[in-house]
């Protein structure tokens, strides 16, 4: 390399070596996976992107939480109210399949509050029932809180006791069931006893048995419909013995339910006032005879 200085200026001349390679520019903007590197031109901030799990802990996938944590129970509550009220339709109206709805993303919230509804609904109707009958009797109204205990052991014994003995049957002759679904179905099985709840305060003995009648021509349809399809994905045919004892069940929770919260009659009521006491009836007296 030599340097002059002529007229006071620098020239500088570069001997190249022709051995040296040459000098080749990339295009980064059109090369893969270089899109993250580009620059933001349009003035708003790029949208956030969570890291990608380690797969360490395990925290990232709510699959993975076993079930004494919070977030395993958490996923059977992900619905809302339209898929709630869609699914109870479907046990009140059980003209279309429950069971495809439901398991399409399954859920414990219906199955927990229908029933809870269901045990509040006949204590409070039966006990303003009862007491309206007291009243119209001339008695003093009270309340019986056993009806509340009552009714809370009846229901939640009959959808956990009869949920879990199908999902036991059906798995026993291959049918591989869901426990989550069999006691779905007894659970929202409860839910048309909500309003015959409300409609049994009626005085009116033969109105009150013919809607009870309705609840159990209709939730004993959807529970034998919705079973009958879990046990019908098995090839036997001693699947098939279960449900006559499921429809025995289905019959005396009925008539418990009749016989304990939806009975009353109303007494007559004295034609005397209750601050006047009775007179009593006036006995006749022998009367002398003369000799």
């Amino acid at each position: 390399m030599s340097y002059g200085r002529p007229n006071n200026d620098y020239n500088i001349v570069v001997d190249v070596d022709e051995d040296e390679p040459t000098l080749e520019f990339q295009d980064f903007a059109t090369a893969p996976n270089m899109q993250q590197g580009r620059m933001n031109t349009s003035g708003s901030a790029p949208p956030y992107q969570p890291p990608a799990s380690t797969g360490g802990g395990g925290e990232a996938d709510t699959g993975s939480y076993s079930v004494w944590h919070v977030e395993y129970w958490a996923r059977y509550f992900n619905v809302d109210s339209r898929d709630v009220v869609q699914r109870v339709f479907l046990a009140v109206v059980p003209k279309d399949s429950f069971l495809d709805v439901y398991n399409a993303n399954p859920d414990l919230w219906g199955t927990f509050w229908i029933p809870t509804s269901v045990v509040f609904a006949m204590f409070v109707t039966a006990s303003l029932s009862q007491s309206i009958a007291k009243i119209l009797a001339g008695g003093k109204r009270e309340y019986d809180f056993t009806m509340l205990s009552f009714a809370t052991f009846t229901v939640y014994s009959y959808v956990l006791t009869v949920g879990a003995f199908v999902y036991l049957a059906t798995k026993y002759f291959g049918s591989q069931p869901g426990l989550m679904e069999c006691l779905s179905v007894y659970g929202y099985a409860m839910a048309v006893w909500i309003p015959i709840s409300i409609l049994c305060v009626l005085p009116l003995d033969w109105f009150r048995w013919a809607v009870v009648a309705v609840g159990f021509v209709s939730s004993g349809f959807f529970i034998m419909r919705s079973v009958n399809q879990i046990v019908g994905r098995s090839n036997g045919k001693l699947h098939k013995a279960i449900i006559p004892l499921l429809l025995v069940a289905h019959a005396l929770l009925v008539i418990v339910f009749k016989f304990k919260f939806f009975s009353y009659t109303v007494a007559s009521v004295s034609p005397t006032s209750p601050g006047q006491p009775s007179t009593p009836a006036a006995t006749p007296t022998p009367t002398p005879t003369s000799h």
